[in-house]
């Protein structure tokens, strides 16, 4: 018995020294748990596109479609790093894009900026090439129905396409909006016969005079760029096959494959 408080104080003493390195171990962990950083304000390209964003909305006769295809082409051009936010503000200063009040012209002034945009995006100018000089060329050409000619023939039109295109240019179709599907189909290494069709397409799409028309939509619609396309290839690829069946009935009469693409603009006519 007179030894029983030795081991009772030998017991206490073993577990003291557990729970002190027991705490100097958790102490450690403590220790070594690295300290949060202070969060950082990240400047995403929409934050730093909102200038341009504010300008394309105060245009007020710019359709909100329009509108959202400028901003959607500015942020994927600036977050592919091919072009900054100043010169975007320089591209939509240089068209006066605030202040236009005429639709056709404010129609073209967005079909020649997305021209440029898309021509960066896809490489074929490189951030070396100076996107406002670009612009001016292009805005310039669309200036005269000569020009506008010059400039699809120079990107490698075949002369079916510019007779199609000054058909449509006579019909009312804002020459800005031909340059723009010519020129995608081009980067995009379609046939002549393809680019034909598209351009069947837009003159079977042309309103009547009065209405209103998202023509930027429409083209994007018509170069496989709209929503419709997307949901469409979506339904094709979860296994629906009506929408795909049905576009293959009508794709003759809506100009996807045409026997005489060059008559268009007699299309767009009789469809009036």
């Amino acid at each position: 018995m007179a030894g029983l408080p030795k081991v009772l104080f030998a017991l206490f003493l073993t577990m003291g020294m557990f729970l002190t390195l027991a705490f100097v171990g958790a102490a450690q962990d403590v220790l070594i748990d690295p300290i949060d950083p202070l969060p950082v304000d990240v400047q995403t390209p929409s934050i730093v596109l909102q200038p341009v964003f504010d300008m394309i909305d105060a245009n007020l006769i710019a359709l909100p479609a329009d509108q959202e295809i400028l901003k959607t082409d500015f942020e994927n051009a600036v977050t592919l790093g091919v072009l900054t936010p100043e010169q975007a503000v320089a591209m939509l200063e240089l068209v006066q894009w605030t202040s236009l009040v005429d639709p056709e012209e404010l129609t073209n002034a967005a079909a020649a900026i997305e021209t440029i945009l898309a021509e960066l995006i896809s490489g074929a100018l490189t951030p070396e090439d100076d996107p406002i000089a670009e612009l001016t060329n292009l805005l310039n050409a669309l200036a005269t129905p000569a020009g506008t000619l010059t400039a699809i023939g120079k990107a490698g039109a075949s002369d079916e396409v510019l007779d199609q295109v000054s058909s449509l240019v006579a019909g009312g179709v804002p020459p800005g909006i031909l340059v723009q599907i010519t020129k995608k189909g081009l980067r995009d290494g379609l046939s002549m016969d393809e680019i034909l069709a598209q351009l069947d397409a837009l003159a079977a799409s042309i309103p009547e005079e009065g209405e209103p028309s998202a023509w930027g939509t429409l083209a994007h619609d018509i170069t496989g760029e709209g929503e419709y396309r997307d949901q469409e290839q979506n339904e094709n690829v979860s296994g629906n096959e009506e929408p795909e069946e049905e576009s293959n009935e009508h794709g003759a009469s809506n100009g996807n494959k045409d026997d005489n693409p060059g008559n268009g603009q007699d299309k767009g006519k009789k469809d009036k």
